[in-house]
Order: structure tokens, then sequence, then C-alpha cells
């Protein structure tokens, strides 16, 4: 039996056409995808110039929301933003920058708010300490932060025996690093002090020199409270509250100072202070 064998032969200019037909479809698909990007972005940047130059993105209104110990004229002024300005020529880093040039401002958030507003968010820093200074009062919020120098004092507790000197408090923004560290320990003892009945925060002194023997000044009561450190503070104000009970009419120092679980039993003793 015979087989027949058919070769068949595949011309190599067909293979060589075809594949000149494909690179020419890619080129015309490349060409198209760039003239549409180019077109796209002369769009955005022709939307982005037209922004900045028509007069509908003109700033008309600034509002100030959160502030309450600063002034919103006063905000307004800090942060440089002028009525009129185009609304996407300010810069938010640098107008945040300028606000926070007051101590009080913790932070700003900024909005711009299509077309013609600019909406200031502010974080206020709260007065939560003061420094008596031989004629002025030194303002400090719960951080250190140093907000203000004050003629008038203000209803908060007063520090003592701090290491920041008077020049520093006048003229830096913060106290010492070595007294910032205490102050969450002050801040522990002032919310044990809200428990005694009619505690006047304004007329009350800490002094934090030693951060392991706090000393409370209660002027209302007259008595000086030598409290230690921060541990066992619970325990500790029920003694305090005892015993200011008892000597209501007497005016001394209440020592409380000692090792409660080891056997110390707190104390008065009557002296003028």
């Amino acid at each position: 039996m015979k087989i027949r064998v058919k070769i068949i032969h595949i011309r190599s200019g067909n293979s060589n056409k075809i594949n000149k037909n494909q690179k020419i479809k890619t080129k015309k698909r490349g060409n198209k995808l760039l003239v549409a990007t180019v077109t796209f972005l002369v769009m955005i940047l022709s939307l982005g110039i037209m922004a900045l130059v028509t007069p509908v993105f003109n700033i008309q209104e600034i509002k100030v929301e959160g502030n309450d110990k600063v002034t919103t004229t006063n905000i307004i002024n800090l942060s440089r933003i002028k009525i009129g300005e185009n609304i996407f020529r300010n810069n938010k880093k640098k107008i945040e920058k300028n606000i926070k040039e007051n101590p009080y401002i913790e932070s700003v958030l900024i909005k711009r708010i299509l077309p013609s507003t600019i909406n200031l968010q502010i974080c206020e820093r709260k007065v939560e300490y003061q420094i008596k200074l031989i004629s002025s009062y030194i303002y400090i919020d719960k951080s250190g932060n140093i907000l203000e120098n004050s003629n008038s004092k203000e209803n908060v507790l007063t520090l003592e025996g701090y290491e920041t000197t008077e020049d520093s408090l006048i003229n830096e923004d913060k106290l010492y690093e070595v007294d910032r560290n205490k102050l969450d320990k002050v801040a522990k003892i002032k919310e044990s002090l809200k428990s005694i009945e009619n505690f006047d925060e304004s007329e009350t002194i800490i002094n934090i020199k030693d951060e392991n023997n706090f000393i409370i000044y209660l002027k209302s009561e007259n008595k000086k409270i030598y409290i230690g450190d921060t541990t066992n503070l619970s325990s500790k104000m029920l003694y305090i509250k005892k015993i200011l009970e008892n000597e209501k009419e007497h005016s001394g120092k209440i020592f409380i100072n000692g090792d409660l679980n080891g056997g110390f039993r707190p104390y008065f003793r009557e002296e003028n202070i």
C-alpha cells in the first residue's frame, strides 16, 4: 500500500506580513493612549490654572470653631489668611504653624469649603496649674507648657518647689523636664483631693520639690499635709479626711508620708503655719 505524504509549505512572507500588522496596531494603540494621557494632563493643568485665577475661588469667609480662650479675631490675624486671596494659594502647614504661635493653641484642623470659605477648627490647651512669681502668675497646662504670664490669679492649683528658673518661666515655652515629669503624679494627687468636702483648688498649693514627699498646703483649712509619694492615695485620703474633720478648728500639719502597709499610723501636729 502506498502512503502519500503532502507537505504544506508556509510562506515566510505571510508570517512577516502578520507580524508587521500587529506592530502597526500596537503602535496605533500606544499613540492613542499617549494622546489621551497628554489631553487629560492638559485638561487637569488648565483646570488648575483656572482655579488659581478665577475670582470664584477667592476667599470670602473665614470660620473659626472650638476656640474659647483665644479670640476669633486673634486666630484669624495669626493665620495671615487674607479675604480676597485665592483659596488654593494658602499653605495649610504654614497656616497651622502661624496660629500655633499662640501657646494656648494645641492643634489646628484647616478645611477648604469650596468655593470660598476657610474653616479653622481649634483645639486649645487649658490652664491646669499656676506658679506665683513676685508680681504675676505663670499659667501652665497639664503637660508643663507655659501658656501665659498674667497679673491675675486663676482658680487652679499653685505649684511650689519647682526647678525651672524664673527667667525660663518668663521667656521659655515649657517647664524644665525634671518638673514636667512630676506632673502626672501631681494630677493624681489633685484628683484625690477632690474627694475632700468643700475642696478649694484655688486655695491649694502643692510643693513638688521631692516626688517621694509631696507637700500639700490647704489654705482654706490652714493645714499642711505631708503626703509622701503617690502610692495608696485612696487610703491616704481616708485618713486625711478623718483628721480634717477631727481637727477642723486647729491649724497644723498632717503626716501621712510613711508606709501604711508597714504599720505607719498617720498623725496630726498642731502648730501655727
